[in-house]
């Protein structure tokens, strides 16, 4: 048992090794990176921050006819960072690992990220601004 866990730890440690070195290496990706995490932390702080003073139906889903069908209790807030963060954890892991070679490809996947952060930054803080 402890081989195999000794195993996995060293797999893992190569990896972050990986990990690592592929996003230093390009200060963009390195800054993106930063500014997507950031973006998920601010959108948390802006969420509990506000939550006391959110109505119970607020606006969420823009894309639907205007009406019953755009509402949303304040929970549904919490899909804006999530969409963050899942977009910013698949986009670095195939930067860093399925393309790891084509740099145009791992900045167009850090660009997406970065859109997505920022669209949802600006989203959210939007509907906040204009509720509370």
């Amino acid at each position: 048992m402890a081989k195999i866990q000794n195993q996995s730890s060293r797999y893992l440690g190569i990896y972050g090794v990986i990990a690592k070195e592929s996003i230093r290496n390009d200060r963009l990706t390195l800054i993106i990176f930063f500014f997507c995490v950031f973006s998920v932390i601010i959108q948390a702080v802006l969420i509990l921050g506000s939550w006391a003073k959110l109505p119970p139906q607020l606006p969420l889903y823009f894309s639907r006819p205007w009406g019953e069908m755009v509402l949303s209790s304040p929970l549904g807030l919490w899909l804006l960072p999530v969409i963050a963060l899942l977009t910013l954890v698949v986009n670095f892991l195939l930067a860093i690992f399925a393309v790891r070679g084509n740099r145009f490809l791992t900045r167009t996947l850090t660009t997406f990220c970065f859109l997505v952060a920022l669209t949802t930054l600006y989203g959210l803080t939007k509907i906040i601004t204009l509720l509370v």
